[in-house]
């Protein structure tokens, strides 16, 4: 009988005793609260282990020793958000493992055995950006074939590839390979020990041998959702797949139907749809309902996964702007949810989507679970658009109008930016207009500018608090504690009247350091926000010692950008505020706006401000910055072949700058067809060659740029090439 065995292990390096308290408040957010001794039933009893220079700390549970239910999948997520970067190991009897990663309370990685027929919600990254992602959770340099290496290793003991996977995170000693009965026995000595007992918690169960379905949102599966009742963007072509997350929340049943209508051009196809079910815990897959069997071969696990996928076929002739498909779902059984059952039942339901010409569509799908049952489960619609590509952005170094020089760059950096050259294409969230959204990025000058961000945005909700129907839905966050300790608050109140809410005015007091509030409005029955606003400041250590950061590492580092010197210019925080609404007549009507409004108002708040840069877009874009767990890039800059993590000098990278005024000073983080530019900016472009394309009026100090009629957005990127975020030196025209 081989090793089998699951725990956590969490980067940390800091005091012990800091590491418990957010491991206990970890566990409460799982349901339990922590006491002093063993409690008698359903008790839990948690080891760490922390050893001298390894920079991890380990949890193994005694409930969960030998199988995760999810509870330890869940624990990593929460806790990577109060600590640092977790991972979750398992192993089953040698034979099979699972290497998690979590990072800023998502997950953000896995690798296990048999990925390649893994179908779950998890994300597993790409071997090139892995090494990249891992070099900057882990602090440690790897390269993009070191992680591949470790986790194809031909043994016949998966223990060997979990060792050498977390040799390369810098956690050894074996702590994946142990087991939370080796301190039981006495073999290993704990750090500390850990007693829970279970909160009360009300049961919420559906009649008996009632089937009841509910949908379940997740921002990195269902994100086609997201900017509904607008379309999400497809390359024609293309060929992708529409998922949806449903909870099993009462009886079981097994196979059923699935339904789907389409309505718009015969153009998109559907040909099949897959169904799988597996277990779910607060958030987290906690593994599959019906694990493979060990052993198989690739061939047999894709004969397996290919099983479980069935045809739509037509119910009806197909019109030339409709059309109705079933299929009969494959091989799912699905067990009843129980008051001892610790795990909810989620199932995953993928549709095949490929388009064939430009075009616009909606898709309603239902699903009948069960052959015996006349119940019916109507899922979120979904609207999706097919696009040919209209902009291909100078940045991406692909632009046909210029030149990209690759030469002098090392191997790993020449394979990461072929790698990201290749996936650009495949985008199309620059062409299309679901979002419009205002951003203003504003020199931190203390209350003034907070009050300033407070007149705007309340202009722009006004009419929305007279409404009696929706929510609000508050996050915020306070700047990160010398003791890296974030404070966040999540609240919701109802639309009507939230302006007059006490807390309303306290996002807006200087005094209470907050470095992101975000606001969003949901309509009365709608899935997801359909506006919000913003307002995010530039993390507070990177102008804490202003003119050192700028000496040794900005003015460097735009000087290789742009191929000139640069001296010492102003230094300081910003204030990223914004506001968005998804581009549909019916959001604009719950708002009582227009997207011209929207645009008026910029200007108007821009001429009074002066920000350093601000612009009005329409992309299928949300506005959001970077928060403490995670940077965050405009749309306009993740299309750039600009390196942000590993940066251009190798020292760090450029994420944790470009929120500074420093940086937004001096590089673009967005082109619009309308724009304003601080003097700085302004004065590094050629203004003839910008006015050949743009419209330029100076106002009060600073200059709103306006794209001329008949004029490309890729001529506006040439003439503004000195300030975009690229290495512009490595650029020339054609």
């Amino acid at each position: 009988m081989g090793n089998t065995t699951a725990s956590v292990h969490i980067r940390w390096s800091g005091h012990l005793d800091l590491a418990l308290k957010a491991i206990s408040r970890s566990y409460n957010k799982l349901g339990y609260q922590r006491v002093k001794k063993a409690a008698v039933e359903g008790g839990k009893h948690v080891v760490l282990l922390a050893r001298a220079g390894q920079g991890y700390v380990s949890v193994y549970d005694g409930t969960n020793a030998q199988l995760d239910n999810g509870e330890l999948k869940e624990l990593a997520r929460v806790a990577s958000k109060a600590l640092g970067p977790a991972v979750f190991t398992s192993l089953y009897d040698s034979d099979r493992y699972e290497f998690i990663v979590f990072a800023g309370g998502r997950q953000v990685d896995l690798l296990m055995t048999d990925a390649e027929s893994y179908e779950g919600p998890m994300k597993q990254l790409s071997n090139k950006s892995r090494s990249t992602k891992w070099s900057g959770l882990f602090g440690r340099t790897l390269g993009a074939g070191e992680i591949e290496q470790a986790a194809a290793v031909q043994t016949a003991f998966a223990d060997e590839i979990v060792a050498g996977l977390s040799s390369l995170i810098g956690l050894g000693s074996g702590q994946p390979q142990m087991n939370y009965s080796d301190f039981a026995d006495g073999e290993e000595a704990a750090t500390a020990e850990l007693y829970f007992k279970r909160k009360p918690k009300a049961l919420d169960e559906a009649p008996s041998g009632e089937i009841r379905l509910g949908d379940y949102f997740d921002s990195d599966n269902c994100r086609m959702r997201s900017v509904y009742p607008a379309s999400w963007p497809i390359p024609v072509g293309s060929k992708r797949l529409a998922t949806w997350l449903i909870l099993s929340q009462g009886a079981g049943f097994s196979g059923g139907t699935v339904t789907v209508r389409r309505t718009g051009p015969d153009t998109l196809r559907l040909p099949k749809a897959i169904v799988a079910g597996c277990k779910f815990h607060n958030g987290q897959i906690a593994g599959s309902l019906e694990p493979p069997p060990p052993n198989l071969t690739m061939e047999e696990l894709e004969k397996l996964v290919e099983a479980k996928r069935f045809p739509l076929l037509p119910v009806e002739a197909p019109s030339a702007q409709a059309a109705l498909l079933r299929g009969e779902i494959r091989q799912l059984v699905i067990p009843s949810m129980t008051p001892e059952r610790t795990t909810q039942i989620l199932l995953i339901l993928q549709v095949h989507l490929e388009p064939q010409a430009a075009g616009e569509w909606t898709i309603d799908v239902t699903m009948q679970p069960g052959a015996q049952t006349e119940y019916r489960h109507e899922l979120p619609p979904l609207r999706i658009a097919a696009l040919e590509q209209t902009w291909l952005p100078v940045v991406s170094g692909l632009n046909l109008k210029t030149r990209y020089d690759k030469t002098n760059l090392d191997a790993t950096h020449l394979n990461e930016l072929n790698y990201k050259q290749s996936r650009i294409p495949l985008g199309r969230e620059l062409d299309h207009p679901a979002v419009a959204s205002s951003v203003s990025i504003l020199e931190d000058e203390g209350q003034a500018t907070l009050d300033a961000g407070r007149s705007w945005l309340e202009a722009w909700l006004g009419p929305l608090a007279s409404r009696t129907e929706g929510e609000i839905a508050i996050h915020t966050e306070k700047h990160m504690s010398g003791a890296f300790y974030v404070g966040k608050t999540k609240k919701r109140l109802p639309v009507s009247g939230f302006l007059s809410d006490k807390l309303w005015p306290k996002f807006f007091e200087d005094s209470n350091n907050y470095q992101t509030v975000l606001l969003s409005f949901t309509p009365q029955g709608a899935e997801r926000p359909i506006a919000g606003i913003g307002l995010q400041h530039g993390f507070k250590q990177r102008v804490e010692n202003p003119k050192e950061s700028w000496e040794k590492h900005l003015a460097p580092t735009l000087a290789v950008m742009r191929g000139r010197p640069f001296e010492g210019l102003a230094t300081g925080g910003t204030w990223h505020v914004f506001k968005w609404v998804v581009n549909h007549e019916d959001c604009y009507k719950y708002l009582g706006t227009t997207a011209r409004d929207m645009e008026h108002q910029l200007d108007s708040f821009a001429a009074e401000r002066r920000p350093l840069q601000a612009w009005s877009s329409y992309a299928t874009w949300i506005p959001e910055f970077d928060r403490a767990d995670r940077y965050e890039c405009t749309v306009y800059e993740e299309v750039s072949v600009l390196n942000w993590f590993r940066g251009i000098l190798n020292d760090g990278g450029l994420n944790t700058d470009k929120m500074t005024a420093a940086w937004c000073g001096n590089v673009l983080r967005m082109v619009s067809p309308h724009m304003w530019l601080c003097r700085q900016l302004i004065d590094q472009v050629d203004r003839a060659r910008l006015e050949q394309v743009a419209q330029v009026e100076e106002i009060n100090g600073v200059y709103r740029v306006a794209l001329r009629c008949g004029c490309a957005l890729d001529e506006l990127e040439l003439a503004l090439l000195p300030i975009l975020p690229v290495e512009s030196a490595r650029i020339s025209m054609l």
